[in-house]
Order: C-alpha cells, then structure tokens, then sequence
C-alpha cells in the first residue's frame, strides 16, 4: 500500500463523515425550531456530557472529545442562527 492509496482511503471516510455531519445539521435545524417555538435555551449541558460519555471512548477518546466539542459548537452556532432569523 502506498500514501496515496492510503489518502484515497482517507478521501473517502472524508466525504462520508461530511455527508453525516450534514445530515446531523438538518436535523439540528428542527431542534433549533423546536428551541424556538418553546423558548428552550440553546445550551443543554446534560445533553451535551451523555453525547460524550456515549461517543468518546476508545484508544481514540481525546480526539474525539476534540471533534465532538467543535462539533457541537458549531451545533449551538447554527441554532442560534436558526432561533434569531425570521423565517
């Protein structure tokens, strides 16, 4: 195997992971509505640490704390966009 099978490899995992993140962000769009509509703040620790527990295990569990704690910053971001618009 060479490096640049490798990156093909890695290319790949990419554009998957990308198209789950997109996914998980529509779905994020109804839970800012959801927000919206009931007044709920954005910001739901508890939720937030049984996302880490659930995910963040492994030989891996510092990155991906690392990757799910952008990935929910960009969540509330996206929600409070969400919650401020008119439409």
């Amino acid at each position: 195997m060479n490096l640049e099978n490798i990156r093909k490899d890695i290319d790949a995992l990419d554009n998957q992971i990308a198209e789950l993140i997109n996914k998980r962000m529509k779905i994020v769009e109804n839970v800012a509505e959801y927000k919206k509509q009931t007044g709920t703040g954005i910001t739901d620790n508890k939720r937030e640490n049984e996302i880490f527990a659930r995910v963040c295990t492994g030989e891996n569990e510092k990155e991906l704390r690392m990757i799910f704690e952008t990935i929910l910053q960009a969540s509330r971001e996206y929600q409070s966009r969400v919650i401020s618009s008119s439409v």
